[in-house]
């Protein structure tokens, strides 16, 4: 029996960017006949049209333009596992890939990956910012060797290792009300215009999952995927939003105020998950024992509200 491979994804791929079979079979240097054979063989095993043919062009269907984007990935991601694999061979070097969250970046890899270069320079650390749900992707697919993440009852992420504590305070601009406050409630916000990230994203859902049980109405105006499009919005005035503390701006940021909340406090617990059913190899072991220790020193400089649980 013929399964789908790579060589069906590459000529449908080519045929979808160039629009013509004979295009196609030239830049992958195949005759038109295979690459034809290549398409129907391909529809054949996935039960779905692809693309409609006449005698003049070549469409996409809608099933498609939707399985395109699937297959360039499959090919990208494919294509970077050989190139890794021949760099690791030619330089005989250990690799590791860390998945992070996209909000712990900035604060928390650049120490490590320094003292993970000065302690380790054999190791090679490739690293991947992403949102929870795809971090959990990768983890359910090992297509990374470690993960920090948030912990999450309801993904049922629980933290092999725990690193910090990041409580989530209020950010308003200089002039607002609430910036006179030294801290604030869920009350208090009940009572302003509320940017926030958009349903769905980890940090908005530990901030519902908290306010929930007030039984507060919010007056919810915007929402965006983008923390620096939320900070923009608040600064021009037209709200104020709540943000871990690890997203919140620092104290350069004069337009800018940041206040802690309470009742509810809110936070997030992040630390360090290993893909299930995956015995970590001895560089995972080694970058996640750096981690642990980088993240947990009392020279490490964090963010007003972020507090280091390490064990």
């Amino acid at each position: 029996m013929i399964n789908p491979n790579f060589k069906h994804l590459r000529v449908f791929i080519e045929i979808a960017r160039r629009g013509s079979f004979r295009n196609a079979a030239n830049a992958l240097h195949l005759s038109e006949p295979a690459t034809s054979q290549a398409i129907t063989q391909l529809e054949s095993l996935i039960k779905v049209k692809l693309l409609d043919r006449t005698t003049r062009s070549v469409r996409l269907t809608e099933a498609g333009l939707t399985f395109l984007i699937d297959a360039e990935k499959m090919l990208d991601g494919m294509d970077r596992a050989i190139v890794g694999l021949r760099d690791f061979a030619a330089s005989g070097r250990e690799r590791v890939s860390l998945a992070c969250l996209s909000s712990t970046v900035f604060h928390l890899l650049p120490p490590v990956l320094v003292e993970m270069k000065r302690l380790y320079p054999a190791i090679n650390v490739i690293f991947l910012d992403d949102t929870m749900r795809g971090i959990l992707r990768s983890l359910e697919n090992s297509d990374c060797d470690l993960a920090i993440v948030s912990e999450d009852s309801l993904t049922k992420a629980e933290l092999t290792i725990p690193l910090v504590e990041d409580t989530f305070q209020l950010v308003c601009s200089r002039d607002h009300p609430l910036g006179a406050k030294r801290e604030v409630t869920g009350h208090d916000l009940s009572a302003h215009e509320l940017l926030l990230l958009r349903r769905g994203s980890g940090i908005r859902d530990v901030f519902d999952r908290a306010i929930e049980p007030l039984g507060i109405d919010l007056k919810i105006v915007y929402e965006t995927t983008q923390v620096h499009t939320l900070l923009g919005l608040v600064e021009a005035g037209l709200g104020v939003t709540v943000l871990p503390s690890m997203l919140c701006p620092g104290p350069s940021n004069t337009a800018l105020a940041v206040r802690p909340i309470q009742n509810p406090l809110v936070s997030r617990r992040l630390g360090i998950v290993f893909p299930e059913g995956k015995e970590p190899s001895p560089a995972a072991q080694l970058l996640a024992e750096v981690v642990r220790q980088t993240v947990g020193s009392e020279t490490m400089i964090k963010p007003c509200g972020v507090h280091s649980i390490c064990l």
